[in-house]
């Protein structure tokens, strides 16, 4: 109990520190490599301990990643990344697990939950195949600490399964925020739209699935029912 307290103490403590601070204000790229830059030697500590304790709450891991890649040579780049990666899976799978249960589990997406038996039967190999599948979707870690797998298989398969994607972010990241830099709105515009009319797609396909269903299952009650009145008469 103990330790789980220091451990809430510690990520209350850097949440806090980075809002009142003002530094929530840097978690863009370009602002956050200047914070790094800064930091000089205690650069890695600092971005692991940042994307650690902030990413399960919010901000956006893709910051953190693209930030390092930017800043450092890859292969010091690609190891603070997948710590701080590492790190933040774990963090949101302790506060799900030991912390906040009653509250994730109002919050948790219907198909993350579906994970639960796999996770809990299939152990670590289906930890790597739902991180290598979800990567940094805060949900995902809160769903791996509802589930019943142990924290070491959560540990190691975490791990294994965020490598892989970690390091294309890395390699590509210098490019990728060179590109975010380069476009105007002209191309965010078109890209908006096509993003606003898929949501809008699979929110309205989602609803007549379960109006058909729906349907279904008055039927299905509807024939229960006259084939009960039959069996009766």
């Amino acid at each position: 109990m103990r330790n789980r307290l220091v451990l809430i103490s510690v990520i209350l403590g850097v949440a806090a520190f980075a809002y009142f601070s003002g530094l929530y204000q840097y978690i863009a790229p370009d602002r956050l490599r200047e914070v790094l830059i800064d930091a000089g030697p205690w650069g890695p500590v600092v971005i692991v301990v940042l994307f650690s304790c902030l990413e399960p709450f919010g901000a956006p891991g893709a910051v953190f990643i693209l930030a390092t890649a930017t800043v450092w040579p890859f292969w010091l780049a690609l190891l603070v990344n997948w710590l701080g990666a590492t790190g933040a899976g774990m963090i949101g799978f302790a506060f799900a697990r030991y912390f906040g249960r009653d509250w994730v589990e109002g919050r948790m997406p219907v198909r993350l939950r579906k994970w639960d038996n796999r996770l809990s039967e299939k152990g670590l190999t289906a930890v790597i195949l739902f991180r290598l599948f979800f990567f940094l979707n805060p949900a995902s870690h809160w769903a791996l600490g509802l589930s019943r797998v142990p924290a070491s298989t959560a540990i190691l398969g975490t791990a294994i399964g965020f490598f892989p994607a970690i390091a294309v972010w890395t390699y590509f990241g210098a490019e990728i925020l060179d590109w975010f830099m380069a476009q105007t709105a002209s191309t965010w515009v078109p890209l908006c739209i096509a993003v606003a009319a898929f949501i809008a797609f699979q929110i309205y396909r989602r609803r007549r699935n379960a109006r058909v269903d729906d349907e279904q299952a008055r039927d299905d009650l509807t024939k229960e029912g006259l084939n009960t009145e039959i069996a009766e008469k």
